[in-house]
C-alpha cells in the first residue's frame, strides 16, 4: 500500500512540475519573447527619491557632462525636461562626442519646442544614426546649447553620480548628471538568465514535492532548505537596488565593513570610502527593476575586478532608526567579498546572501520556540514581501527575524509555568531590541510578556510578594528602555516636533500641529483605511514588491491568505492562549499600528494631504502572526494530514508570482 501510495504521489508531483514548466513556457511565449527583442535600458536617473534641476537659459546656455560609459553598443540616451516661456526661435544644438578621439556620435540641432513635443512621460529620446559598437570604457561628453534663448528656459532633472560621471561643466569632482537613461546593445543575451530561473523554480517545486508530500517533514526540518532557495531566487530576482531604500542601506553596511577591515574614516560625516569598482556598481544599478540590472548581473558577477583602489563617496547613514548591530551581517557579507577580491556584483550579492541566511534563522529560531502556530510563522515568513526584505541589504531582514523570535518567546513562555533563565535573558535583550528598532514603533508588542510572568504569580497573599517584585522590575524595565529610546530617537522627535506642520508647501505635518487639530488625526486615519487598507494588505501578502512598482495578479494575494487562514486553524497546531490572551495581542498590534501610522503621518505627510503617505505594507509584518492567530476558530478545523496541501499550494503559487514578476521586468 504504501509503495502504491508513494507512486502516486510521484505521479501527481510529475503533474504539478508539468503545469509549471508549461506555465514557464507560455510567460515566455506571451510576455517575455518580445521585450527580449529590444535594447536593454539603463535608467542613470534616481527615481523614488528627491532630484534636483540644471537650467538653460539665456544667462546660462550650455551645458557639459563628461562620464565614463559603461555599457556595450551604445544605441540612444533620454533626458527629463521642461519648458517655460518658450519661443518660437529658441533652439537646442545637441553634441555626443568620444572625449579622447573627438569622433562625434550624435549631433543635432532641433527647435525647444520640437523636442519638448517630442516627449514621452516627460522625457525626449535621442537615438544614434548607428550602435557605437566599442562604447563600453570609452569617456563620452554631452553637450547641450540653448541658443536664441529669448525667454525661453529649459529645465532639466539632475541627480548625482558617485565614479561614472567624470565632470559637469569642466568642474573636476563635480558630478551632476543629466542623462535619463541610456539603451544599449540587445537584451536577447537575457534569455539564458530566463530559461535558468525556470529551471530552478522547477527544481524548487520538485524540493517542497519531495520534503512536505513524499517524506512528510514538519515545518522545523524543511523551512530552512525552502526558505533558504526560495530566498536566494528572490535576491536574484529583486535585484541589489530594488528594494526600497537599499542603496542607503548598502551604504550603512559599508561603513561598517570599513571598520571591520580598519579602513580610515574620511573625516567628514558624509562620505566614506568604497572599493572604486564597488561605486561604480552602484552607479549602474536603478532604484527598481529594469534588464540593465539583470545584464549587469550576468555579465559582473564572475568577473575579476578591475579597480579595487578605494575612492571617497558621499553617503547618508540610515542608522538613525536603528541600532547599527542590524547591519552586521550585511557588512561581514561586504568583507568577506572585498577579502576573496571578489567583483562588485558578487560581492554585494554575498552580503544580501548573508542577511537572507540570518533572517531565515531567526525565523526557524521562532519556529522552534513556538508551541503553537509553526505553520502559521513559517508561511509568514515565506510570503514574497518578508523574503524580498530578507534577501536584501535592508535592516528589515534583522528587525522582522526578531521581531518574529521575540513574539514566538513570549507565547512559549506564556505556556509555560516555570520559566529557564535563558530565555528571560533573551526577551529582555529582544524588548531592549524592540525598543530602539524603526522609532520604537514596535514597542507595544512589548505587553505580549505579560502573560509569561502573570500566569505564573496567583495574586493571593503569598503570592504578592512575587507579584511586586515582578511589577517593580518590570516597570523599571520599561523607564529604563523608554530612557534608550528617547536617547537614540531625540534627533527624530526633534524633527516630529518642529514647526513646519504650521507651514505650507511641501512641509510635513508635526505633533504640536497634530495636537491643535486633533479631529484632523481622525480624519486621515478614516481616509488612509478606506483608500489605502487594500494596497496595504496587498502590500503586506506580497502584491507590491520592489520599489512599489511591482504589482502582482490579486488572485495571488487572495491565495496566500487563505492559506494563512487555513495554517492558523491547523489541527493541534491552532492559538492556544485563550480569550485574554487574543485580547491581549489586539491591544498590542493596535497600539503598533496606530504608532505607525503616526511615524509616517508626522514624518512623511505633506500637509494639506488627505491621507497618510509613504505608508507599506511591509511595515506591518511583524504584527502578521500574531494578528493572524486572532483568526483561529471553532468554525474552521484543518485536519493535520492537510498541511501539505495547504503547503504546496502556496509554494505553487510563490513559483507563478515569481514568474509574473520576471515578465513584468522592464
Amino acid at each position: 500500500m504504501e509503495r502504491k501510495t508513494n507512486r502516486k504521489q510521484i505521479f501527481l508531483g510529475l503533474i504539478l512540475l508539468f503545469f509549471l514548466t508549461a506555465a514557464c513556457v507560455v510567460v515566455y511565449k506571451a510576455q517575455i519573447r518580445e521585450k527580449l527583442e529590444e535594447p536593454v535600458e539603463y535608467t542613470m536617473m534616481t527615481e523614488h527619491k528627491d532630484t534636483a534641476e540644471i537650467v538653460l537659459s539665456g544667462e546660462w546656455p550650455e551645458f557639459y557632462e563628461t562620464f565614463q560609459c559603461r555599457v556595450p553598443e551604445l544605441r540612444s540616451f533620454s533626458l527629463e525636461l521642461t519648458g517655460k516661456k518658450v519661443i518660437d526661435e529658441a533652439s537646442l544644438v545637441m553634441t555626443l562626442y568620444d572625449v579622447d578621439t573627438e569622433e562625434i556620435y550624435y549631433q543635432a540641432e532641433k527647435s525647444v519646442r520640437a523636442v519638448l513635443d517630442s516627449r514621452v512621460q516627460g522625457r525626449a529620446g535621442f537615438t544614434l544614426s548607428e550602435p557605437v559598437r566599442d562604447s563600453a570604457g570609452k569617456e563620452l561628453c554631452l553637450v547641450w546649447k540653448l541658443e536664441n534663448a529669448g525667454t525661453t528656459s529649459v529645465h532639466l532633472t539632475s541627480n548625482q553620480k558617485q565614479v561614472i560621471v567624470s565632470s559637469f561643466n569642466a568642474l573636476e569632482g563635480n558630478r551632476t548628471n543629466v542623462i535619463y537613461s541610456l539603451s544599449y546593445g540587445d537584451s536577447q543575451c537575457l534569455f539564458v538568465l530566463y530559461v535558468l530561473l525556470c529551471g530552478l523554480l522547477l527544481l524548487f517545486a520538485a524540493i517542497c514535492w519531495w520534503m512536505i508530500v513524499i517524506k512528510q517533514m514538519s515545518v522545523e526540518r524543511f523551512f530552512v532548505p525552502m526558505a533558504l532557495f526560495l530566498g536566494m531566487i528572490f535576491q536574484c530576482l529583486i535585484t541589489v537596488g530594488g528594494v526600497p531604500d537599499e542603496p542607503g542601506h548598502l551604504d550603512t553596511a559599508y561603513k561598517y565593513s570599513n571598520k571591520l577591515l580598519f579602513v580610515e574614516d574620511t573625516g567628514s560625516s558624509h562620505t566614506i570610502y568604497k572599493r572604486v569598482c564597488d561605486a561604480e556598481m552602484s552607479d549602474m544599478l536603478a532604484n527598481g527593476l529594469e534588464s540593465n540590472s539583470y545584464y549587469q548581473l550576468m555579465t559582473d558577477t564572475f568577473r575579476s575586478p578591475d579597480h579595487t583602489d578605494l575612492t571617497e563617496v558621499s553617503y547618508v547613514d540610515s542608522t538613525n532608526l536603528v541600532p547599527g548591530i542590524v547591519y552586521f551581517p550585511a557588512a561581514l557579507g561586504i568583507t568577506a567579498g572585498r577579502l576573496l577580491g571578489l567583483s562588485a556584483m558578487l560581492t554585494l550579492q554575498l552580503a544580501r546572501v548573508f542577511n537572507l541566511i540570518c533572517f531565515v534563522l531567526l525565523a526557524w529560531t521562532a519556529v522552534r520556540l513556538l508551541p503553537f502556530g509553526k505553520n502559521l510563522l513559517g508561511m509568514t515568513a515565506m510570503l514574497p514581501i518578508a523574503l524580498q526584505q530578507g534577501a536584501s541589504f535592508s535592516y528589515d531582514a534583522i528587525v522582522n527575524g526578531a521581531m518574529l523570535v521575540f513574539v514566538a518567546l513570549c507565547f512559549r513562555m506564556g505556556s509555560k509555568k516555570q520559566k529557564e533563565k535563558r530565555e528571560i535573558l533573551l526577551v529582555v535583550f529582544l524588548a531592549a531590541f524592540t525598543a530602539v528598532a524603526k522609532g520604537g514603533v514596535y514597542l507595544p508588542l512589548l505587553l505580549l510578556v505579560l502573560p509569561a510572568f502573570l500566569k505564573s504569580c496567583d495574586i493571593r497573599k503569598a503570592e504578592k510578594k512575587k507579584v511586586i517584585l515582578w511589577f517593580g522590575f518590570g516597570l523599571a524595565a520599561a523607564i529604563l528602555l523608554a530612557a534608550v529610546a528617547a536617547v537614540k530617537f531625540m534627533p527624530v522627535f526633534q524633527t516630529f516636533m518642529g514647526g513646519a506642520g504650521q507651514s505650507g508647501g511641501n512641509a510635513a505635518y508635526t505633533i504640536p500641529y497634530l495636537a491643535r487639530h486633533p479631529l484632523k488625526i481622525v480624519y486621515l486615519y478614516w481616509n488612509t483605511i478606506m483608500e489605502e487598507g487594500d494596497v496595504l494588505l496587498q502590500g503586506l501578502l506580497g502584491g507590491v514588491l520592489s520599489w512599489l512598482d511591482i504589482r502582482t495578479n490579486w488572485i495571488f494575494q487572495l491565495i496566500f491568505l487563505v492559506c494563512l487562514l487555513l495554517a492558523a486553524n491547523r489541527e493541534k497546531d491552532r492559538y492556544q492562549g485563550g480569550r485574554r490572551g487574543k485580547l491581549l495581542i489586539v491591544v498590542s498590534c493596535g497600539i503598533s499600528v496606530v504608532l505607525i501610522m503616526m511615524s509616517m503621518l508626522v514624518g512623511y505627510t505633506k500637509m494639506g494631504a488627505d491621507y497618510i503617505q509613504g505608508l507599506q505594507g511591509r511595515y506591518f509584518l511583524p504584527l502578521a502572526f500574531p494578528l493572524f492567530c486572532l483568526t483561529a476558530n471553532r468554525m474552521v478545523l484543518v485536519r493535520k494530514n492537510r498541511g501539505a496541501c495547504i503547503w504546496m499550494t502556496m509554494m505553487a503559487t510563490e513559483v507563478l508570482l515569481v514568474l509574473q514578476v520576471a515578465a513584468m521586468v522592464g
